[in-house]
């Protein structure tokens, strides 16, 4: 469905649920005016206006924005209106005051067109009716008898009915209104922060394109210094420093290896089913041997659908950041299920956050280190996996109490929604 297919079908939902209102109100009127206040109305002609509307209104909601457009349910309403005010006492009645709604409606909904355009027929038919209507004795301005009586009633009715549906309407409105301006900013902020990660993703695709070259230089170089370490007396030493320098640049090469891959960004990869124990383990292969000791895993759910690779990317920032916080302390990593989701939530027991840190925490090249990984993009990264997963990442932390990071992704078709 195009956006304005989308629009229209909106519209259509807002006028129905309003035209029923306004069905209803009239309805009621009928039935309190010929039982409670015993005025006599034609009974068949009435009610049949109130059932084009009640039936117009059933093909409104079937179709939705294939239903016409909208401003022709509008001059129905306003020709019905008239029938029914005809059928009752014409300019006497009191209920005219329905027009204004009808025009208010349409003024919000409608172009400025279509309501000059209603509210010039809304004019002509209240005009006509003082040339052409059924006299009424209930709800004209009879100058004695209860006749007056009852036209005052029948004003304060139509009063508080005709404001009672302007309010209800122009109250949800500004709901909607509301609604719609937090979800435009909202794809706005994931908007900008999709252009931040295209960014990094270039500039990583672009330093692991550079280093590529003097790291096979060095690898080159390192392995020169072996062969001829391997043939001095007592070179044992050399050897052992050219062995870590290959370890070294193996490393390097699997780090550039992921920064090339779009900077994080799980492009390509589909969703799979993920075992949380594989997942664990994983992560664990990535961390050094004094982290891996001192990180809790615990979970009661057996499997996680997500991307392979950027969760476990994901996962891997989140401990290391932990461990960077309380280095000597464990890390916790408790995964739960709940409903049609599953949250991870990640503990640790270090010197926490204030609370501008904390609202920053997921901007790029944000950190609050001194030392290792200055680079900031581990939090950012992990909550643009979890946006485009259709889930959502909070920070709970606050100065020498630690940090708590939860991480909700959806499973099964809803988690599908963002990718």
């Amino acid at each position: 469905m195009s956006p304005g297919e989308r629009a229209t079908a909106s519209g259509a939902q807002w006028l129905a649920r309003m035209r029923w209102g306004a069905l209803g109100t009239e309805a009621g009127t009928v039935l309190v005016a010929t039982q409670i206040l015993g005025v006599e109305l034609p009974f068949a002609p009435i009610w049949s206006l109130v059932a084009i509307g009640a039936l117009s209104n059933v093909w409104l909601v079937s179709r939705k924005g294939r239903a016409g457009h909208l401003g022709a349910f509008f001059l129905l309403d306003v020709v019905l209106l008239t029938g029914m005010l005809y059928l009752s006492g014409g300019p006497t009645n009191p209920f005219s005051i329905i027009y204004v709604v009808y025009i208010a409606m349409s003024a919000v909904m409608l172009t400025p067109r279509w309501t000059w355009t209603i509210a010039g027929l809304s004019i002509i038919s209240f005009a006509a009716l003082f040339v052409i209507h059924a006299p009424s004795e209930h709800l004209g301005h009879a100058g004695q008898g209860g006749g007056f009586q009852a036209h005052l009633y029948g004003m304060f009715i139509a009063l508080v009915l005709a404001v009672a549906l302007i309010t209800f309407f122009v109250s949800q409105l500004s709901l909607e209104l509301r609604r719609r301006e937090r979800a435009l900013a909202e794809a706005e902020e994931r908007s900008h922060r999709w252009g931040k990660l295209a960014s990094i993703a270039t500039l990583a695709a672009g330093a692991a394109h550079e280093l590529g070259t003097p790291l096979g230089t060095i690898a080159v170089a390192a392995k020169e210094i072996e062969r001829q370490a391997r043939k001095l007396r007592g070179g044992e030493g050399l050897v052992e420093d050219a062995e870590l320098i290959h370890e070294e640049l193996e490393r390097c090469r699997v780090v550039l290896a992921r920064m090339a891959a779009a900077g994080g960004e799980h492009v390509g990869e589909t969703l799979r089913s993920i075992p949380v124990e594989d997942l664990f383990a994983d992560v664990r292969t990535r961390l050094t041997p004094d982290q891996g000791e001192h990180w809790v895993t615990t979970t009661d759910v057996a499997s996680i659908e997500a991307p392979h690779d950027a969760l476990v990317q994901m996962v891997e920032n989140i401990t290391r950041n932990g461990f960077d916080a309380c280095e000597t302390e464990r890390v916790a990593l408790e995964v739960r299920g709940f409903g049609r989701a599953v949250e991870l939530r990640f503990i640790d027991e270090g010197g926490g956050m204030d609370a501008d840190a904390v609202q920053r925490a997921t901007e790029p090249f944000f950190t609050t280190k001194n030392a290792g990984d200055r680079m900031g993009l581990g939090l950012f990264l992990a909550r643009t996996l979890v946006d485009s997963l259709g889930g959502h990442l909070t920070i709970e932390s606050a100065t020498g109490q630690g940090t708590t990071i939860r991480v909700v992704l959806p499973q099964g078709p809803q988690s599908r929604r963002g990718t």
